[in-house]
């Protein structure tokens, strides 16, 4: 039985990258059915009970150690793991389990990485030194790709996919479950408009323009539901936006699991937000989104759906988002017919990695 270790953001209960997990999970058993993973966790009770996996703790060197020293391939991702916005320690955190597995004569599979950005000398010599023993490097994006190239990451060659949650099925996700959810939480027939925020960098502003183009979304018949993403630090946020609304909105404050998220999302009409992820949920589901990015991951997937960048969170402009959307809702029905167009071959793009994972461990 072929045995994985995969290591990531995982057991934050944040709902994007726990759907991540349940993506790249579904398509490695789909191409390797008696695989045996093992997943580096914040939460192992969680990990383990939600995916049907055995997890033990990221932060527990002599186990992470252990695990690697039984394993036949190491997996890092998928998400944006290589990167310093906030600090040096996650660069150090998931290249220090590349290492380790290295050191023990495991082959590394880098899964859909979404690199950057990467501004210390400290953090680009080690994504330069370690980068360049791995096997097998996706990425999740041409960016991704170039900046890595850019720091002199040359073998072995780079291969572009697509982040897993967009090949996903989605046909998996109850519909009717998000549907109760929103009745539940109050909500009625009118077209529903979800807006997905996070705290960023202390700053109010973003929180103000935000809270205004949702009131003006409720003037003109629409329900606003504002959906954390991660907990808890995203239900605040949501607060803290509602607070500022003359009106009332919904709050997700309760279902923070990814699979009611994804369900609740695929009744949305509208979405607005900051998490990728969030984003990335819609637009599987024939969502138009808007997008309000705080890191440069957010306009590389609305690129790769082609539609244009979104309004930059830190700089963001009432009357620039409210033209934004206005936009997206006069041509609501093109966008969404070209996002069915855009997401099927990313959806061939991100089940391609899960093959080449499988190559490589059979040939490892």
């Amino acid at each position: 039985m072929p045995k994985v270790v995969i290591s990531g953001y995982y057991g934050f209960h944040n709902s994007g990258d726990e759907a991540i997990l349940y993506a790249m999970l579904m398509a490695l058993r789909d191409v390797v059915p008696d695989l045996e993973a093992i997943v580096l966790s914040k939460d192992p009770a969680y990990t383990a009970r939600e995916f049907g996996v055995r997890s033990i703790p990221r932060d527990n060197p002599s186990l992470v150690f252990k695990a690697l020293w039984e394993s036949d391939l190491l997996i890092s991702g998928a998400g944006g793991l290589l990167q310093d916005i906030r600090g040096p320690k996650s660069i150090i955190y998931y290249l220090g389990v590349v290492l380790m597995a290295k050191l023990l004569g495991k082959p590394v599979f880098f899964y859909a990485q979404g690199f950057g950005p990467v501004s210390s000398a400290i953090g680009k010599a080690l994504v330069r030194q370690v980068a360049n023993r791995v096997n097998t490097i996706t990425v999740r994006d041409p960016d991704s790709r170039d900046e890595l190239n850019a720091l002199g990451v040359t073998r072995p060659r780079l291969e572009v996919t697509a982040d897993p949650v967009l090949g996903l099925d989605t046909s998996l996700v109850d519909r009717r479950k998000g549907r109760d959810i929103l009745t539940r939480l109050g909500a009625d027939n009118r077209p529903m408009a979800g807006i997905s925020v996070r705290p960023w960098k202390g700053l109010e502003c973003y929180k103000e323009v935000i809270a205004k183009v949702a009131d003006d979304l409720l003037k003109e018949g629409w329900q606003v539901l504002l959906v954390p993403m991660h907990c808890p630090d995203d239900v605040e946020t949501c607060r803290e936006v509602a607070a500022r609304m003359r009106g009332r909105a919904i709050l997700l404050e309760d279902q923070t699991d990814y699979m009611n998220m994804m369900s609740v999302t695929a009744n949305l009409d509208l979405a607005v937000g900051m998490r990728l992820h969030f984003l990335i949920f819609s637009v599987i589901f024939g969502v138009p989104v808007v997008g309000i990015p705080y890191d440069p991951k957010v306009n590389r997937f609305l690129q790769s759906v082609g539609l244009p960048d979104g309004f930059n969170a830190e700089k963001l402009d009432y009357n620039e988002l409210s033209e934004g959307i206005k936009n997206v809702l006069d041509n609501r029905d093109r966008i969404c017919a070209g996002l069915k167009g855009q997401v099927a071959p990313l959806r061939a793009e991100a089940l391609k990695n899960a093959v080449l994972a499988a190559e490589l461990l059979r040939s490892g």
